[in-house]
């Protein structure tokens, strides 16, 4: 997802391009398929990045362990820093403050697959779900609660308090 800009580090404060994004890329080491749309416009030190990108991931349910597939969505708002000026050809440093900003490279490439990556592993779920209300695997044989034929017969506990079962409370 590199972008020549270029022709935008040349305009005026203010000038903008708009892109779409349809692009098959690595993220985290798996080939992924993202759509979005990203606009770039010219600021004083550089170029605002605004992007929407849409994917999705392969997981497995937390509750039942399922495979699943998760829409993901994410938006972001960065400023990208030249490297290079465009006129002169000299070096530019990022202004102070603001080092840690995603740079332009030398040849006036934008590429947007760092932040998209980060942004990425940050919208992963923690513990997806199939579904809501999914019950997930039975604490007595691990069988899958979703299933309408799951039927446990064993008897939850420890064999050790086994005697303390037949205690009645009085």
């Amino acid at each position: 997802m590199q972008f020549n800009v270029s022709e935008l580090l040349k305009e005026h404060v203010g000038a903008t391009r708009e892109f779409d994004i349809d692009d098959d890329v690595t993220i985290d080491g798996k080939p992924r398929h993202l759509t979005g749309h990203a606009r770039f416009d010219r600021t004083n030190d550089g170029i605002l990045v605004r992007a929407d990108v849409r994917g999705a991931v392969a997981a497995e349910c937390a509750r039942c362990l399922r495979p699943l597939e998760l829409p993901v969505e994410i938006t972001f708002e960065e400023e990208f820093i030249p490297t290079v000026d465009i006129v002169s050809g000299g070096h530019v440093d990022a202004p102070e403050g603001e080092e840690e900003n995603y740079r332009i490279s030398a040849r006036h490439m934008l590429d947007l697959m760092q932040p998209v990556a980060e942004y990425w592993s940050i919208a992963q779920p923690m513990a997806p779900v199939c579904r809501d209300d999914c019950p997930g695997l039975c604490p007595i044989c691990g069988g899958d609660l979703n299933d309408a034929g799951h039927a446990c017969t064993r008897e939850a506990g420890d064999d050790r308090w086994a005697k303390l079962r037949n205690l009645e409370l009085g």
